[in-house]
């Protein structure tokens, strides 16, 4: 998956617009770590009573140019996408919205209903 500058998770109803004016710190305020591929990643438990290692997971990376972005919801060995708009996960989608609306607060994006 590329780096984009509008993106959509599967299944969710908003997409999420890259902010292009994004400064490196803004990135460090709110968790996000450089990768070895200069990329700065974040990534958040949607099910913090499993910890980070066994729980779905909300996933953030920047390109190292800061100019776009890719937003995932991925399995706990981060290999494989997960639809958390399925089924009976109000919980893990609620915990979605609260860590997105945290990247929107800090404009590190911004939001457009689809």
């Amino acid at each position: 998956m590329a780096f984009e500058k509008v993106v959509q998770v599967a299944g969710d109803t908003v997409k999420y617009i890259f902010n292009p004016e994004l400064k490196r710190y803004a990135l460090g305020d709110t968790g996000f770590v450089q990768n070895n591929a200069g990329a700065y990643v974040m990534q958040r438990a949607l099910e913090p009573s499993k910890g980070l290692e066994k729980s779905i997971k909300l996933k953030v990376s920047v390109d190292k140019d800061l100019t776009g972005i890719k937003i995932k919801t991925v399995n706990p060995s981060g290999n494989d996408t997960v639809n958390i708009f399925t089924g009976d996960k109000t919980e893990l989608v609620e915990l979605f919205r609260f860590y997105l609306n945290e990247l929107v607060d800090r404009e590190i994006v911004t939001t457009e209903n689809a």
